[in-house]
């Protein structure tokens, strides 16, 4: 199993990620799950961070998209590396809800990082506001 983890900029003209999430996720969704991947996408600013895993040939699949997708620019890969179990689960696309709050939201994505390695939780913990 594969796991990358990257940061990108939106293209999106208001210059904030969170609205090209919900496209996103809505292809995520569909293909992704099909594909067995998991993950999280986690938005601040202009910025997208994101976690998934899968069985390599989705990744590297997935990948070869991600690079020419014009929602995004400047794509920057943070971790790539072969991993024994899914440390995401069964999340099919963790993210922020429209409705949740940033505060609820950091709270929620907190406990679901308990469970990830040290150096996948530093990423998305450099975000959250202790």
């Amino acid at each position: 199993m594969r796991q990358i983890i990257y940061t990108s900029v939106t293209t999106n003209p208001s210059g904030r990620a969170e609205d090209e999430s919900v496209a996103i996720l809505r292809q995520a969704s569909l293909r992704n799950g099909l594909d067995g991947i998991t993950g999280l996408l986690y938005t601040q600013g202009s910025e997208f961070l994101q976690a998934l895993e899968g069985p390599n040939d989705s990744i590297a699949d997935l990948l070869m998209s991600l690079t020419s997708d014009p929602r995004h620019r400047d794509l920057r890969i943070l971790i790539d590396r072969e991993t024994e179990d899914r440390e995401f689960g069964d999340w099919m696309m963790v993210h922020r809800e429209r409705r949740e709050s940033v505060d609820d939201f950091d709270r929620r994505l907190h406990g679901l990082l308990l469970g990830v390695s040290r150096e996948t939780a530093e990423y998305f913990r450099a975000l959250v506001p202790a």
